[in-house]
């Protein structure tokens, strides 16, 4: 059932475009935000013809607290309602322990948990008010370990706890927080840049064989926006091909 419509940040890109087309065929209407408008028109021709009408585009940073914070008010003036909120903005910032500097930390820190928390913030209250809301935030295998990857495993650590949290704070309003785990997901902007025996390197360090789509994570999304997940909640999901398996 469509409660409202989805908010999706970090919208322009592989994982955010297979969100977008998923949520889309489940008749839900897509709001993109991204920090990138000029990459919005071409993104969304690239969008089956039958969803165009269904997505819209609201420039954002989601570090920034007053352009979050403006967003929501914009919205709400104009009768938008977000019951399904998709916190997907994220960056990182590979280095060594002792080789790491604290603007990259610190970037690295305010896209992922604070623009998270940022977007929650703003957007949860309404949820409250409707009685209905679903958060899916986006965390990773890195969280549990991953070589020089401190600062975003920092970062997706952080995003776990705070979906937990979230979760209890929000269950009695009937409001599900869940996170997702993703692992070595391809994206086919990756074509040209990664090596194909690179790529094979990281198909081989997965259980599974392979690396991952950008359609199973956006097919994860949908799940837990819709009403067969309405009885799960502060769940990190992984989705990575037995990555996050022991051995």
């Amino acid at each position: 059932m469509n409660r409202g419509h989805a908010l999706i940040t970090g919208g322009i890109g592989g994982l955010g475009t297979a969100m977008t087309e998923k949520l889309c065929a489940m008749g839900i209407e897509v709001i993109t935000a991204d920090r990138r408008p000029e990459d919005f028109p071409g993104w969304r021709d690239m969008l089956p013809a039958s969803m165009r009408d269904q997505v819209s585009f609201f420039p954002l940073d989601v570090t920034k607290e007053e352009a979050v914070n403006e967003l929501a008010a914009t919205l709400k003036s104009r009768g938008v309602h977000v019951a399904y909120l998709i916190n997907n903005a994220g960056i990182q910032g590979a280095a060594k322990p002792w080789k790491m500097d604290s603007k990259t930390w610190h970037r690295v820190m305010n896209v992922n948990i604070t623009g998270t928390f940022h977007l929650t913030r703003a957007f949860s209250e309404a949820m409250v008010e409707k009685g209905f809301g679903r958060i899916v935030n986006l965390a990773s295998v890195a969280a549990y370990g991953a070589a020089g990857q401190g600062s975003y495993g920092a970062a997706k650590a952080a995003i776990t706890g705070y979906t937990r949290s979230t979760a209890l704070d929000l269950a009695k309003y009937g409001i599900t927080v869940n996170a997702i785990a993703p692992g070595l997901i391809w994206h086919p902007r990756l074509e040209g840049i990664v090596e194909d025996s690179v790529r094979e390197g990281m198909s081989r360090s997965v259980p599974m064989g392979r690396t991952g789509r950008p359609e199973e994570i956006g097919a994860t999304v949908a799940f837990l926006c819709s009403e067969g997940a309405s009885y799960i909640t502060g769940q990190t999901i992984h989705v990575n091909g037995g990555l996050y398996l022991p051995g």
